[in-house]
Formats: structure tokens, C-alpha cells, sequence
């Protein structure tokens, strides 16, 4: 019953042939056949692999610096030990790995996604990772209450950024009428990748503007962050530009099986004159706090004069009642004119640590050249007041 809405995969599976599945309303189960034996040869998950060699001690012009030329980090730490990190280079996205966090080894290859060659879709041009979900398989985190929505059949489910237009490839903080919408990949191995087409004519999962005239979101659906909630309840965080107030904010989607998506409505708006991010907020990454448990977000707060630097904020449930943990960031960009992310820093993953109270943010930082890079600041005790970047390890 219901309306049938064909459905493709990506081709650059290696030995797999091109596939077009049919989903219903109800049949969001046939997505465990899209990756059923016949399968792509790669069945074990990803571990990790060396680190690079010819690490140099972090210098005072490198504090917190992980890795260069990269941005949007999506990072996962697994059960087994292991760590994953998906971020963009380019218009691609790329795979590092690491036994530590902080010693990322070289792009894994192949590239795990490219943008698309068909003509018709919304990611043509670039692609960025907005977050990674590990929801069946070995890698994945056990949690009774928090199971695989009932289509999955494959380990990691990527929700990313795709773009028709170059120049969200070409600057680490895109204009903001730079248009972008956001798709979803599935893998077994987290390298290899199928693309499941959304609602939208374009194979998204969101549109906007005329193709949903009563949202807010004219431009942008943009940096999709994914919580699983409970069995049938995933929440999507995104950003996007409200035309009414000229400003950015973080709204909220939810969804029984990953794929269709009910807008909420705004998640988390921009503070007051003077603060921070009056004009406006983005790249909001969602976690559940296991100590607390209530969620947290960390955010790309944007000032007045249009400088970036990374909030935090608090809320019960996850959709209503977000409330900022502090009136000053919890990370700014760099004084010193020599550093690598003097001109903004944003785009956070926020990672809980074993302490109930220790927490890793990664993000990305901007140089004065414009050059994009990854860092890692940290937080132990209480109230999580501010990070300081750590004494990493310089790739």
C-alpha cells in the first residue's frame, strides 16, 4: 500500500553490479537485501593501520593539531579499541585510522566517497561527512534500549553533505548561499559505500525552499548529525539560513528507520547582540551524556563580526528546552597570528571518554592562509567550562 519510491545505489561498489531497489512506506526492510550475499568482498571491519611515520613533536605554532589539509571530522571510537575518522579533503571524503586518537594514519584507500557522476542528484560537486552511525556488527556500541533500526543489514550508516556547487569544497566555512542537502551512505567495512536515495527528486533526504515552502529553510539542509534515541525514535540535527532573521540555527528531523525524515522544527537559535553567536549557529553535534543523561551539543557559534568559535549547549530530551552551558565559548580561535586555527575554529565532535566527566572535542580549525586542519582539545571535571588543546602529535 502506499506510494512506491524507486530507489538507486551508488556504482562504485567494487564487484557489485548497479542496483535500483523499491521502498514503500512499509518496506523499508527490503534495504537488508541491498547488501545480501552476492556482497561486495570486504566483510570485516575496518582496523586500524599504522600511524604515518616522521611524527614531529608538536610546536608552539601546532598546538592541538592533528591533521592538515582536512576538515568536518567525524570521529568513532570503537569497542575493540580501535579509532575512526571520516573528514573532508577537498571535495571527497576520506578515512584515517589511529590506536589512540591523537596518531592518525594515512588516508586509508580507496577514498570512501566521491561525488557523484549523475547528473541529476545533489551532490555532483563535493561531499562532506556529518556523522557516522555504527548501529549492527561487531564495532557496534551495546545498548539495549538503543537498537538498529530494522532495514539495517549494514555496520556503518554515513549521513553527509553534498553539493552541487564547488564552493563548498573550496572554503572551509561555505557562504551561506551556498545550496546543500543531505544524503546518506551505507557500508560493511566503512570504506566502500551505497548510496540510498532519500524522499527529495534530487536522491536527498531533506529539500528545501520550494521544494518545502512552509520550513524555514530556504538555502540549506547542511552537516546532518544523527542520534539514535531509542528503538524507531533517530533524531537528525542540521543547519540551514533562516531568511527571516539572517541567520543560521540548528534544526531537528526525526525518523523510524533512518531514511524518511519529519522536520521538528528549530533545535537551537543564535544569542543576543553581543554575545558569541548573535549571528547565528551551525554544525551542531549531538551526544548523549552518560553521566548526566541529558544531550549536548556542541556548536559553530558565529559573532557579530562574522568570527567563529565552538559553543556548548544542554538539553533533556534532545528536542526542546537547548539552553547554552555558558555565555562565553568553550573554544575560541588562536591569538597568535603564527597559529593554525587563528581564523575560526568550528565543525566539533564531541567524544566521551571512560570518565563520566572526560571528554575530547575534535574540530576543525582555520589558518590565516585559509588552510583547513583537524585539532583535539580536552575537558576533565565537571561542567565542562572550556577546552584546552592538547599536546598532540603532528601528522
Amino acid at each position: 500500500s502506499g506510494r512506491w519510491i524507486f530507489r538507486r545505489t551508488s556504482k562504485s561498489l567494487p564487484g557489485s553490479a548497479a542496483v535500483t531497489l523499491a521502498l514503500s512506506p512499509g518496506g523499508a526492510m527490503l534495504l537488508a537485501n541491498l547488501l545480501q550475499p552476492p556482497r561486495c568482498p570486504l566483510a570485516s571491519p575496518i582496523r586500524c593501520q599504522a600511524p604515518a611515520q616522521h611524527h614531529q613533536p608538536a610546536a608552539s605554532s601546532s598546538r592541538g593539531l592533528l591533521l592538515r589539509g582536512a576538515g568536518s571530522p567525524v570521529v568513532k571510537r570503537l569497542p575493540a579499541g580501535d579509532w575512526l575518522l571520516w573528514y573532508h579533503s577537498g571535495a571527497r571524503v576520506a578515512l584515517a585510522t589511529s590506536p589512540d586518537g591523537l596518531r592518525w594514519s594515512a588516508p586509508v584507500a580507496p577514498d570512501p566517497l566521491l561525488p557523484s557522476t549523475d547528473w541529476w542528484v545533489f551532490d555532483t560537486a563535493a561531499v562532506r561527512p556529518g556523522d557516522v552511525l555504527v548501529i549492527s556488527g561487531p564495532d557496534a556500541p551495546s545498548s539495549p534500549s538503543r537498537r538498529p533500526p530494522p532495514s539495517s543489514s549494514a555496520v556503518y550508516w554515513l549521513y553527509y553533505t553534498g553539493s552541487n556547487d564547488a564552493r563548498l569544497a573550496a572554503s572551509p566555512f561555505p557562504a551561506a548561499d551556498v545550496a546543500a542537502l543531505p544524503g546518506l551512505a551505507i557500508s560493511q567495512d566503512g570504506r566502500h559505500w551505497a548510496r540510498i536515495e532519500g524522499a527529495h527528486h534530487t536522491g536527498a533526504l531533506l529539500g528545501v525552499g520550494e521544494d518545502h515552502p512552509q520550513g524555514w529553510e530556504k538555502r540549506c539542509a547542511a552537516a546532518p548529525k544523527v542520534v539514535m534515541h531509542a528503538d524507531g525514535d533517530l533524531r537528525m540535527y542540521y543547519h540551514s539560513f533562516d531568511e527571516m532573521s539572517q541567520r543560521h540555527a540548528v534544526g531537528v528531523a526525526r525518523s523510524r528507520d533512518g531514511i524518511r525524515w519529519e522536520r521538528v522544527g528549530k533545535a537551537l537559535e543564535g544569542g543576543g547582540p553581543g554575545s558569541f553567536d548573535e549571528g547565528g549557529v551551525r554544525q551542531g553535534h549531538v551526544v548523549r551524556d552518560r553521566a548526566a543523561g541529558r544531550y549536548m551539543m556542541a556548536y559553530e557559534g558565529l559573532d557579530g563580526n562574522g568570527g567563529v568559535s565552538i559553543g556548548l549547549a544542554v538539553s533533556e530530551d534532545g528536542l526542546r528546552g537547548w539552553r547554552r552551558c555558558s555565555e562565553s565559548p568553550a573554544l575560541c580561535s588562536s591569538e597568535d597570528d603564527d597559529e593554525w586555527d587563528v581564523a575560526g575554529v568550528g565543525a566539533p565532535c564531541l567524544v566521551q571518554m571512560d570518565g563520566p566527566y572526560d571528554w575530547r572535542l575534535y574540530y576543525m580549525g582555520v589558518g590565516k592562509d585559509g588552510e583547513a586542519a583537524i585539532g583535539m582539545a580536552y575537558s576533565e571535571g565537571q561542567g565542562l567550562p572550556r577546552f584546552n588543546r592538547c599536546d598532540a602529535l603532528l601528522m
